[in-house]
């Protein structure tokens, strides 16, 4: 799937969105939002993690195009991947030259270089980096082209540092910079379908990750053996397929009685495989539990216990739930089941392009979010028990019009291995 992402921003559902917040553009300054809304990176400068190495601009106005700033370095790149025509650019640090236009005329490398260079100004410098200055700059142009240089701007200041949202608001004086990030994250909650074939495919790799690990799990294996069970399993399943792999995977792997001191696959052990695989940076998550030999009373009425949790709060997911009475059903089926003390912050969280598997919105006490259709979510119910053993019971499950689909197909039960 590659880096591409897109575009995935639907622009109606935004302009919607911005009305109801009373903005009059998004900007966003994230590197894994601004793939998100124009459908290529930004390049290099994102990894320093600071405004300013790229914005998107989402106007609120369908009929307005969108538009982007990216440093000198990254802009090839951008008009190879995007659909967005009205690209604006800043140096970064990198110096280049394109030389092909002076290759044929015999020139020694330094006078193609400065022919190359012949339009740059006096004086140019490049910065250590990158300039917030020179972005913002290229920002404000781009907001008087399109009359709003004096609009309320929603930033994603969830993700902008404090000082680079002074420096923002100062160079942009006219314009108001409010909060545009839960317009953002409203907007990413529900997926498009190249989103959900990601993760899809994510979970499905991480599904072939795990029966890998059941299926080579031995006495003696400790985290790493586990870890490399998983990670073979999935490779092996991108090579019967004939696709590419995932970017990456992360494994939260519990071995034995105590679940954050994990020990050696034995007789009795619990074995929680937390399981997450990127492709394309979209992140999956999916969670089952097992018993190396025969699995003890405790084992089998704690995870039957989770079992009857999970399946309680599941028959609620459908288009038009509130996530709290999600994670309140989940509370009753706990006390209910005789852990009268039961609390659990969250009970599953959204699903997408992150750092993290876990986004925004959560399954929480405190969440007014109403479910749509083709938001994609972990739903999950965890209990760690000194003494006994780390569970953790999650699914991938895709909101359809009329409930959810179950993206897993492992069963859900306590499986006793080996």
């Amino acid at each position: 799937m590659g880096q591409q992402g897109g575009p995935f921003l639907d622009r109606a559902r935004a302009a919607r969105l911005l009305d109801a917040a009373g903005l009059d553009a998004l900007v966003i300054a994230e590197p894994e939002g601004f793939l998100y809304a124009t459908g290529a990176g930004q390049g290099v400068a994102g990894l320093f993690r600071r405004a300013g190495a790229g914005f998107a601009l989402i106007p609120a106005d369908p009929a307005l195009p969108a538009a982007a700033i990216i440093t000198d370095v990254a802009e090839a790149g951008f008009r190879a991947a995007s659909t967005i025509s009205d690209v604006r650019v800043h140096p970064a640090w990198i110096e280049s030259a394109d030389l092909r236009p002076f290759l044929h005329e015999g020139l020694a490398p330094d006078a193609m270089a400065r022919a190359a260079w012949a339009g740059r100004p006096a004086g140019f410098a490049r910065p250590a980096t990158f300039s917030l200055d020179a972005a913002v700059a290229a920002l404000a142009d781009v907001l008087a082209a399109r009359g709003l240089r004096h609009a309320r701007l929603g930033f994603d200041l969830d993700y902008i540092a404090a000082s680079d949202a002074v420096r923002i608001a100062a160079a942009l004086d006219g314009a108001r910079v409010l909060d545009g990030s839960p317009v953002l994250d409203r907007l990413r909650m529900v997926k498009a379908p190249g989103e959900i074939a990601r993760l899809r495919l994510a979970c499905e790799f991480g599904e072939a990750g795990i029966a890998a690990l059941v299926a080579g799990v031995r006495e003696g294996h400790g985290v790493e053996d586990l870890r490399a069970l998983f990670r073979t399993g999935v490779a092996a399943e991108a090579a019967a397929r004939g696709v590419a792999g995932p970017e990456a995977t992360f494994e939260y792997i519990g071995i034995g009685p105590r679940p954050w001191q994990p020990g050696l696959v034995e007789a009795g052990a619990v074995v929680k495989a937390d399981m997450v695989c990127a492709v394309g940076n979209y992140t999956s998550d999916t969670s089952r539990n097992f018993v190396f030999g025969t699995a003890a009373p405790a084992q089998r009425g704690l995870h039957e216990a989770l079992e009857q949790a999970f399946a309680a709060g599941a028959a609620l997911i459908r288009p038009g739930a509130v996530l709290r009475d999600i994670h309140a059903e989940v509370m009753r089926a706990m006390h209910g089941a005789g852990f009268a003390g039961y609390s659990r912050g969250h009970v599953g969280h959204s699903l997408g392009h992150s750092l993290f598997s876990e986004q925004w919105p959560f399954i929480a006490a405190e969440s007014d979010v109403v479910l749509e259709p083709d938001m994609m979510i972990a739903f999950e119910v965890p209990l760690y028990a000194e003494g006994v053993g780390g569970f953790n019971l999650e699914d991938q499950l895709l909101v359809t019009v009329d409930g959810y689909e179950a993206i897993n197909r492992l069963p859900r039960t306590l499986v006793e291995i080996g």
